[in-house]
C-alpha cells in the first residue's frame, strides 16, 4: 500500500477548503445560511487541523462565520488608510492596513 505523504495530503486539504468557500459563496447566494455555516466551520476545522492558511479569510466573518460579500451580506469602506468591512448580519467590523 502507497504511504501517503505529507505535501500530498496538504495540497489536497487546500483542494478541499478551496472546494467549501465556492460551495460556502453559492449558499450565500442562495440564501441557505444552514449550508453555509456548516461550510465555514468545515473550513476552519481543516485549516487548524492541517495547519492550512485560509486564502481571502479577511471575508469570513468571526462572529456569525459567515462569508461576507460586498454589496450583499457586507459594507466594504475605505478610510484613513485602512479598509473597513463590516457584517449586515452581526455588525462586526473588521479593520485592515492597505
Amino acid at each position: 500500500m502507497k504511504k501517503l505523504t505529507k505535501g500530498y495530503i496538504k495540497n489536497r486539504a487546500s483542494q478541499w477548503i478551496n472546494e467549501l468557500i465556492e460551495n460556502a459563496i453559492e449558499m450565500e447566494r442562495e440564501d441557505n445560511l444552514r449550508l453555509e455555516k456548516r461550510y465555514i466551520s468545515l473550513i476552519l476545522d481543516i485549516s487548524r487541523h492541517y495547519k492550512i492558511r485560509i486564502p481571502n479569510k479577511r471575508y469570513i466573518c468571526k462572529n456569525c462565520k459567515s462569508y461576507l460579500i460586498p454589496g450583499k451580506n457586507a459594507i466594504v469602506r475605505i478610510r484613513k488608510g485602512r479598509i473597513i468591512i463590516k457584517c449586515m448580519r452581526c455588525g462586526n467590523i473588521k479593520r485592515f492596513k492597505i
